[in-house]
């Protein structure tokens, strides 16, 4: 797999991922993961977002940080 060269989100996750259970676990988790975001995005029509955090009833959503000048 080359998700160690790349820096999304689901990529990061995968390498963590890989350390902790092996490869063929791993290979299950994204399996499981991408249907179920294949899932969502049918069910709710929408496209896919790399950025998007979902956000619970009752959580507060994080705050981006900004950068001061």
């Amino acid at each position: 797999m080359t998700a160690h060269k790349r820096s999304d989100k689901i990529s990061q996750w995968l390498v963590q991922l890989l350390a902790r259970v092996g490869w063929q676990k791993a290979v299950v988790a994204l399996a499981n993961k991408n249907a179920r975001i294949v899932w969502a995005l049918l069910a709710k029509g929408r496209e896919f977002d790399p950025n998007y955090v979902s956000v619970k009833p009752g959580e507060v959503p994080p705050i981006p940080v900004l950068a001061q000048a």
